[in-house]
């Protein structure tokens, strides 16, 4: 809760000494291919394979100055990852998150590549007859590094490729638009 209320105050601070018009800058969404983390993690130590599942990815920005902005993404599967066990065992996991990004922008005339950095809230939920195989709701730090390509001022595509600590990555597709 702390680190919760740290990020905010942060996140408070850097938009008031912002000189601008609005609150948010651009708006994106995409779809996101999930791919589920290894046996690093004692919880997921049985895991034999997974499936990708798919995300939904949401994102407001705010461009704090030249090369530097603020980011606000939820994300949620849609389509669920599967981890498959020895014992012929499998599930599906439910995955969603919500975190704020700082985001570095080197433009490169139409591209533009943005590694980024942020502190999220996500939440795994995984169950096997009826008992948590998995169920983790925490703060993480997760980070990765985008690209995008502007059409004109107010249209863009992008991909991203975004690790969540030990558990989850993406790699994300998608549109953006620019106020």
């Amino acid at each position: 809760m702390k680190k919760m209320i740290s990020a905010a105050a942060i996140c408070l601070s850097m938009l008031t000494n912002v000189q601008a018009e609005s609150y948010i800058d651009y708006v994106s969404v995409g779809l996101a291919i999930q791919t589920l983390q290894d046996s690093s993690n004692e919880d997921l130590s049985p895991l034999l394979s997974d499936e990708r599942g798919v995300a939904v990815v949401l994102t407001a920005g705010k461009n704090l100055y030249e090369d530097v902005a603020l980011e606000f993404e939820g994300s949620a599967s849609v389509t669920k990852p599967e981890w498959s066990f020895s014992d012929g065992r499998s599930d599906e996991v439910d995955f969603w998150s919500l975190g704020l990004y700082g985001v570095y922008i080197w433009n490169l005339n139409n591209l533009s590549i943005k590694p980024r950095i942020g502190l999220v809230y996500e939440n795994i939920k995984s169950t096997i007859d009826g008992l948590p195989l998995i169920d983790k709701a925490d703060m993480i730090i997760s980070g990765g590094i985008g690209l995008t390509y502007e059409f004109n001022h107010n249209y863009a595509i992008y991909s991203n490729f975004t690790k969540f600590e030990d558990d989850i990555n993406h790699l994300t597709f998608g549109a953006e638009y620019r106020f």
